[in-house]
């Protein structure tokens, strides 16, 4: 009874409620006392807007402004240019369009909302007056002000109410995932066995990847927000970097021998120096090495080089963490916030595609019936295209708008002629509102409504048609939502069954980015090591991860965890190869290493991939020799480069088969 009350009203509702009607009710009075034309835009505006945490409808409101901005530039230049042509003039917002799709599918966040945002502003200004240019200067003013008095609302009453803020989530968040991947680091270097398999704790890196959202929205709430959203960011590189760490020592575990002495001085409880890089760490932890310590084995040499990058990303981590929390400045750790995703540019020209030629379509049939309100039908079906069409899955957008339109609009049609009617005051206007905000906001935050509500709250005002002086004839209130119902009926059809996003088309765009890397890093053409590098490769894993999560639960079977393991692994051979290029290119920095360096990384480039592996263990060794006679810097990185050719070495040969079957790097076969 209880779980099911939680359910239907979730923690915060009421909270989230109040404070969306109280910026309903404030841009309604101040869209009236103005007599702005169409009020309803300014509700619109703060529905759309509604968030439950500050730095979210802060962050959204801001891309709000940046987006009607520049679609209202644009409306005006495409009207000012293609006015008298109407067939260019849509072509013109088509193309538009196109293009915000696709920047909106590049992009992650309320910035992706920004550039879609600016897409359809086009839509509803240039198309909805089509017959009537000479006005579209007076609307795009007026649609710019209803747009920020709906942004003043919102920001106000977030700023000035109790709204709960986005960065402590964030900051448990993180807490909460860093303990757990503290536990399996120690166990990792305690060698013994971890909790949580190869695959596990890629599914914990992937729950710290996904908290990556949360970060940009913490700049709008806290003072000094971009060095604290930079912290943030190196938090979790550093988080994802130590857990792979843990899956190259669960990897050395099960097939190597480590000397004793090695592995003793490898333990958890070594305390390292403070605010130091994985090359310092090496070398503190061989000066610590016993002197009647063997001479290191390339397994050794592994497992140290791995306990120093874990032992440095749990420092950059604590770091970043601390400058989340306090501001305090990054120091030699603020090169890790160099944040990448990975663009699936596939995906987001077939998006482009699919809002080019639902347009189209809609405007062939909108434009083409010569009904008065047609031009309004195909703004509002462009609006829903572009806010769909980027959905990770736009099918079950295209179903909530079937579900939400009719419910609107019978909704709408209740309040318009059984309601309204019989209300004078500004008091028993509220609480009309109030319902329908309450309804409006559980819709919102249960998941399992979410697309319908996401569709049925703001609109709902645009079906109602409220306007300074309210319109009570039926059939203009018929006529208005019909045209909306089919515009609804079109958007859904082309969101639910043209091109749909694919599970399995997706996690294989996101393989074969994963292989082409591989393959350019195999060509000496990939880019260098960067935290940059390390986040993108983490964030197609963190993709790969729920994606093979969807399709194993649709399949019932394993094989999506199987080829997930396969490009998770030829995932760690690519910033393997990466890191190993920038440790020979120090190493080519010494006199007594250059000759050697040099020599093995034109082998790596160009010898035969299956007998590079027989190859680098012999590589290794000569590094390894060249110890004795090497300076202390020069005798670090020899170790450096030795751990990165055996760790080449074990992935080259583990994914041997991999690379046979998916045809990666056939030119060195």
């Amino acid at each position: 009874m209880r779980h099911g009350a939680r359910v239907v009203f979730p923690p915060g509702w009421w909270g989230f409620t109040l404070r969306t009607w109280a910026a309903l009710l404030l841009s309604l009075l101040v869209a009236f006392w103005t007599q702005i034309e169409s009020p309803a835009s300014a509700a619109v505006t703060v529905m759309l807007l509604a968030q439950p945490l500050r730095g979210q409808a802060l962050s959204k409101a801001f891309y709000r402004v940046v987006g009607t901005l520049i679609g209202g530039v644009v409306a005006l230049c495409l009207i000012s240019m293609f006015g008298q042509e109407r067939q260019i003039l849509l072509g013109g917002c088509a193309i538009w369009m196109a293009i915000c799709a696709y920047v909106g599918t590049l992009r992650r966040g309320f910035r992706a909302y920004g550039a879609l945002l600016s897409g359809y502003v086009v839509a509803l200004i240039a198309i909805a007056h089509i017959d009537a240019p000479q006005n579209a200067f007076h609307v795009t003013i007026a649609r710019v002000s209803t747009v920020m008095i709906g942004v003043a609302s919102i920001a106000t009453v977030a700023l000035l109410s109790g709204t709960p803020h986005v960065w402590p989530r964030l900051v448990r968040g993180l807490q909460k995932v860093a303990a757990e991947a503290r536990h399996e680091t120690h166990l990792a270097l305690d060698d013994t066995t971890p909790t949580l398999t190869s695959l596990e704790t890629i599914a914990l890196s992937s729950t710290v990847f996904s908290l990556a959202h949360q970060v940009h929205d913490t700049r709008t709430e806290l003072t000094k927000g971009r060095l604290r959203a930079k912290g943030a960011q190196v938090c979790l590189i550093g988080m994802v970097t130590a857990l792979s760490c843990c899956r190259s020592l669960l990897f050395l575990m099960r097939h190597a021998t480590i000397n004793p002495a090695v592995m003793a001085l490898t333990r958890s409880d070594i305390h390292a120096p403070s605010g130091t890089d994985r090359t310092t760490i090496m070398t503190d932890l061989l000066d610590r090495l016993p002197a009647d310590t063997p001479r290191l084995t390339r397994a050794d040499a592994w497992r140290l080089e791995r306990t120093a990058s874990l032992i440095a990303s749990r420092h950059s981590s604590r770091k970043g963490l601390n400058t989340l929390l306090k501001a305090a400045p990054l120091g030699k750790v603020k090169a890790m916030s160099q944040f990448a995703f990975h663009p699936d540019r596939v995906a987001a020209f077939i998006n482009a595609i699919r809002v080019l030629f639902c347009f189209s379509v809609a405007a062939a049939l909108f434009i083409g019936s010569g009904q008065p309100n047609a031009s309004t039908a195909l703004s509002q079906c462009a609006m829903l295209l572009c806010l769909g069409v980027t959905q990770p899955n736009s099918a079950t957008f295209g179903r909530g708008i079937l579900v939400g339109t009719p419910l609107g609009i019978i909704t709408a049609g209740i309040t318009s002629f059984l309601i309204l009617p019989h209300t004078s005051t500004v008091p028993s206007m509220a609480i009309i509102m109030l319902l329908q905000v309450t309804i409006s906001c559980l819709l919102i935050m249960n998941p399992a409504t979410a697309a319908m509500g996401s569709h049925y709250a703001p609109f709902f005002f645009v079906f109602l048609g409220l306007n300074n002086h309210h319109d009570y004839n039926f059939l203009s209130f018929v006529d208005r939502n019909t045209f909306y119902l089919c515009a609804a009926g079109i958007t859904a059809f082309f969101l639910i069954k043209f091109i749909p996003p694919q599970p399995r088309q997706t996690r294989f765009r996101i393989t074969l980015s994963i292989a082409n890397e591989l393959e350019r890093q195999f060509s000496s053409r990939s880019p260098a090591f960067t935290p940059a590098l390390l986040s993108r490769k983490y964030d197609r894993l963190h993709q790969l991860y729920t994606l093979s999560r969807t399709i194993s639960e649709a399949s019932k079977g394993k094989a999506a965890w199987r080829i997930c393991e396969r490009f998770i692994s030829l995932a760690d051979l690519t910033t393997a190869l990466a890191r190993l290029e920038l440790d020979l290119k120090t190493a080519r920095q010494y006199p007594e290493l250059a000759q050697l360096a040099e020599t093995t990384q034109k082998d790596m480039s160009h010898m035969e991939l299956f007998s590079l592996a027989e190859h680098l263990s012999l590589m290794a060794e000569k590094m390894l020799s060249q110890v004795s006679s090497s300076s202390k810097p020069a005798y670090v990185v020899a170790v450096l480069c030795a751990a990165g050719l055996e760790e080449v070495r074990f992935l080259l040969q583990e994914n041997k088969s991999a690379l046979r079957h998916y045809g990666i790097g056939r030119r060195r076969w």
